[in-house]
């Protein structure tokens, strides 16, 4: 008995399907956070950076600079931002945000803002020159970005994104896994991030959970 063309094609399809089934999910981790605040480089320094390479694979980050900040147009279409740790920290967010809009992939991200992050003075154009040198990012475009309105439209629209937070953002950094706000689960995150995510995952878990 001979088989056709379309069973052959619908075993195959069955097979990808149950392949990508059991390819583990990924767990979203959302860092708000703003480039001078105490909290905020501790948390990634201690936390999100060191933690990096057990999880890769397994995680999606989602880095927002922006922070208690707040924003407003000028007459001339221009964004003004005002920052919590004052304008330096203004500046050292949308120069982050204009390096991850290069989209560099996750691996040089998180070390660019970790490098960025961990820096003297995080507001530091010549540091932040470093650190993107040192990760593969454009530093022409980066500094075109941030001298011209890209810059503002990006951080601004960080800035969206932070304004309509549910609940709404009171501490900074504010973690949230897969788009969801728990306060016990943002505790614990500050202090022991990976505790909090192999919390969060389902089997198989990082060889780090002890699975």
């Amino acid at each position: 008995m001979g088989f056709s063309k379309q069973y052959f094609r619908g075993i195959f399809a069955v097979i990808l399907i149950g392949y990508a089934s059991s390819e583990p999910s990924l767990t979203k981790v959302s860092v708000y956070y703003e480039s001078l605040c105490p909290d905020s480089i501790n948390f990634i320094a201690n936390e999100l950076f060191p933690n990096y390479e057990n999880f890769k694979g397994r995680i999606l980050v989602d880095l927002v600079p922006y922070g208690k900040a707040s924003q407003s147009k000028a007459v001339s279409g221009d964004w003004i931002f005002r920052c919590q740790h004052g304008s330096d920290e203004c500046r050292g967010n949308k120069y982050q945000a204009c390096a991850l809009n290069q989209k560099k992939g996750q691996d040089n991200d998180v070390k660019f803002v970790n490098c960025a992050m961990t820096l003297a003075d995080p507001s530091d154009p010549s540091g932040i020159e470093n650190c993107a040198n040192q990760n593969g990012y454009n530093w022409n475009t980066l500094t075109a970005c941030f001298e011209g309105r890209q810059g503002g439209d990006l951080l601004a629209a960080y800035g969206d994104r932070t304004h309509n937070l549910k609940p709404k953002l009171r501490f900074v950094p504010t973690i949230m896994l897969d788009d969801e706000f728990d306060q016990s689960v943002q505790n614990q995150c500050l202090h022991d991030l990976a505790g909090a995510l192999c919390s969060k995952m389902s089997e198989p878990k990082p060889k780090v959970c002890g699975s």
